[in-house]
């Protein structure tokens, strides 16, 4: 993921980053034992009733439509015997325009845009379901479904219904050169992106969300995703005290990869890409677990309302929700994937230490906190004060 000029949030798929990371926080075989939710009845009775008026997919007219990231499209998605082949071999390959943004693809589909499938990240679904261009998603059409992760899952329902079938996911931590830096008291905190001690060497996401949240879990707030005025208020006048620590606030994981690599930064919040990237890189450092947990975030698919390719909609998420797909984008892109069947004797294991990835713990809260619906006025909130930081 990386920040626009405007606020608005990418996650563009570096390939040149990605492709060596093999499962790093993402295989999510451990979770399999927790067991996931039944196709049956999540997405609710009205859908099962509109299924059966459904045509078959024969009926459908086909050409299916997926507003997707860059990367994620066939052939580049696994390409010639990849998970998405038996999808493309027997109705055609579907026809993919690209998103750069959450908010650029919410825009787009509201001035009119009409694709099948969009794949947005989980913090935006109520923003979806609130613009009203959405319907809910038939689990029992997905044999797949079953093999998800139950915790994504349920974060993907809104009054009860399957609006979101969860995807690709990862992790949001500090990372921190071990050679250059002692977190206070030897205890892993958020706190070090506030350490007077590294002035000049920290670099924070250029994000008008996430340097709130990070605030909200560090002073105890009951729900650093939706905080009040006054709230963000304290946290806006603390970054702004904080602010002369940063060298800068990244919004392209290349460069600041770059900037570890050369010594200018020597803590920032990162995802799994740049901790093995830096690893690469040749220097000692740690991918952290803060006492106050870890971000988390997920992305995965929205079906459009009007769309006419219901069945064939179903049909493709089914594949991109497979074994064989989680193991593709583990290790070719290092994004995790909601699937639970991943086997962890295939991934390096100094990602399984690194990310906990046998530790059923790990992903839960209070552990992990996964980035959760923000209605488009409270972003708006956050969006503001964070622009106030910034011209601070």
């Amino acid at each position: 993921m990386s920040t626009n000029p405007d606020g608005t949030t990418d996650r563009r798929l570096d390939r040149r980053t990605f492709l060596k990371l093999g499962a790093a926080a993402g295989a999510t075989s451990f979770l399999a034992a927790c067991g996931a939710s039944s196709g049956d009845g999540d997405g609710g009775e009205d859908v099962g009733a509109q299924e059966q008026q459904r045509p078959p997919i024969e009926q459908e007219p086909g050409n299916l439509e997926v507003f997707e990231w860059a990367g994620y499209e066939y052939p580049a998605y696994g390409g010639k015997n990849g998970a998405l082949e038996p999808y493309v071999d027997r109705y055609g390959k579907p026809k993919f325009s690209f998103l750069t943004s959450d908010d650029q693809a919410l825009g787009k589909v509201r001035a009119g845009y009409r694709p099948d499938i969009v794949h947005p990240c989980v913090d935006y679904i109520g923003n979806w379901v609130e613009m009203g261009v959405v319907q809910p998603w038939d689990p029992s059409l997905i044999p797949s479904f079953d093999e998800l992760d139950p915790v994504l899952v349920e974060g993907g329902q809104i009054d009860g219904q399957q609006y979101f079938i969860p995807a690709d996911w990862g992790f949001s931590s500090p990372l921190y050169r071990s050679d250059k830096v002692e977190p206070e008291g030897g205890v892993e905190s958020w706190t070090l992106f506030y350490d007077e001690r590294y002035e000049g060497k920290i670099s924070w996401w250029d994000s008008p969300l996430e340097n709130f949240v990070i605030w909200g879990y560090v002073n105890g707030v009951d729900d650093p995703w939706n905080m009040s005025d006054e709230e963000l208020d304290e946290a806006r006048d603390f970054l702004m005290s904080k602010k002369h620590l940063c060298r800068n606030f990244w919004s392209s994981q290349t460069d600041l990869d770059a900037d570890f690599a050369a010594g200018n930064v020597w803590i920032a919040y990162a995802w799994a890409g740049s901790y093995v990237g830096a690893k690469d890189a040749g220097l000692d450092v740690v991918y952290s677990e803060p006492k106050e947990g870890r971000l988390a975030w997920n992305c995965g698919f929205v079906l459009h309302k009007d769309t006419e390719n219901f069945r064939h909609a179903h049909a493709f998420v089914d594949l991109w929700s497979s074994k064989e797909s989680a193991e593709w984008i583990i290790n070719n892109y290092a994004y995790g994937h909601a699937n639970t069947q991943v086997d962890l004797s295939k991934v390096p294991p100094d990602y399984v230490e690194v990310f906990k990835l046998d530790d059923p713990e790990a992903r839960q809260e209070p552990n992990a906190h996964y980035a959760k619906p923000v209605s488009t006025a409270d972003r708006a909130r956050y969006a503001s004060r964070w622009d106030e930081v910034k011209a601070a």
